[in-house]
């Protein structure tokens, strides 16, 4: 009986033991399950997001494909009632787009409202461009920059991007960083040689700060072909660059174009009334802003200066597109698309195409 009674309870608490084993791996199974079933509806929520935010930029693209900038501005007006260029720098924001079950926020910036980096040293030639030079000089004043701070930047600059060419000189500017400089500091790079190949890349030249990045930025670009600038859209900083920029000859010694000496004051009245002739008329071909010019200071001759630095037809062909893809309320996910669009009119290539993307 007692043998008996001995095996009953050894059987009894193996049982118990086994059903507590059990127990542990059934509720661990079901844990797991639940944190896969979470973990895939997180992931099926991210591959929403991410393609709810990469339908702004297609949306942009469509829109882009057939239509100009001046429609652009008129179908974002109708939705958000905003007015544009009134305030001196162009930009399409559209908040909140409903796209399935989610929103798309959108951000729409004009590149040629901005001074194009690339365009300070010819990759062909290799010759710097005196009127960009001109402009990044203005811009940075107009910006509170101080002088020693972007002077070193800009002859840095100037070494960066250009090459060893034949017949021409690399590292040109003796006021900037050359390559030694890079392979001689603790965290050593090669310079590029090159053009840049986004804003960001700046961060690298010597005499650019955190500080100085900040406060131009937005003012600058590397993508546009050429150095062409749309007055239709440029901010007045920008468009007070441009006018200096075309008091003076792309290259040395160019022709018989002399250096003109523009006041302060009739650069800032001929900027305010190009800004006062876009509240009703978005766009601002090169003829137009040359009628400006007359009109404020008849005896200003930079007409030839203007050719070099204003975009003819004052409808642009690159734009920045930002957009933000929203699911879900009390804890939403994020997804961001940053891409660059370029427009082509002419040729067989005609329509748009994405010439930087990126996803966050």
């Amino acid at each position: 009986m007692n043998n008996n009674n001995s095996q009953s309870g050894v059987v009894l608490l193996v049982v118990l033991i086994a059903i507590a084993i059990l127990s542990t791996i059934v509720v661990d199974l079901i844990y797991f399950t639940h944190v896969d079933a979470q973990i895939t509806a997180n992931y099926k929520e991210d591959i929403q997001t991410s393609y709810i935010a990469k339908s702004g930029v297609n949306v942009v693209a469509g829109i882009l494909k057939n239509r100009s900038l001046e429609d652009m501005e008129r179908i974002v007006s109708l939705y958000t009632g905003d007015d544009l260029n009134s305030k001196g720098l162009w930009s399409i924001n559209v908040p909140n787009f409903p796209v399935g079950q989610g929103v798309v926020t959108i951000k729409v910036v004009d590149e040629r409202s901005k001074i194009n980096l690339n365009a300070l040293v010819n990759q062909n030639s290799n010759r710097v461009d005196l009127q960009v030079k001109e402009e990044l000089v203005e811009l940075f004043e107009q910006l509170g920059i101080e002088n020693s701070k972007y002077e070193r930047f800009i002859g840095s600059l100037i070494n960066w991007i250009d090459r060893d060419v034949e017949g021409s000189q690399n590292d040109q500017e003796t006021t900037g960083a050359d390559d030694s400089f890079y392979l001689s500091q603790e965290h050593s790079y090669a310079i590029k040689d090159g053009h840049l190949d986004s804003i960001q890349e700046i961060r690298l030249i010597d005499g650019m700060d955190t500080e100085f990045f900040n406060e131009v930025r937005d003012f600058l670009t590397v993508f546009p072909a050429d150095k062409k600038i749309n007055f239709s859209t440029a901010p007045k900083v920008v468009l007070l660059a441009a006018l200096r920029g075309a008091t003076v000859s792309a290259i040395e010694g160019q022709g018989s174009f002399n250096t003109i000496q523009l006041n302060a004051n009739i650069a800032e009245r001929i900027a305010d009334e190009i800004i006062s002739e876009r509240d009703d008329e978005p766009i601002i071909t090169r003829n137009e802003v040359i009628s400006i010019i007359r009109q404020v200071d008849p005896t200003l001759r930079i007409n030839s200066g203007i050719a070099g630095v204003a975009l003819s037809s004052g409808k642009s062909d690159v734009f920045y597109v930002n957009a933000t893809g929203i699911l879900g309320q009390d804890n939403p996910t994020k997804k961001i698309v940053d891409a660059v669009i370029r427009k082509q009119n002419t040729g067989n290539n005609k329509g748009v195409k994405i010439i930087s993307w990126k996803e966050n």
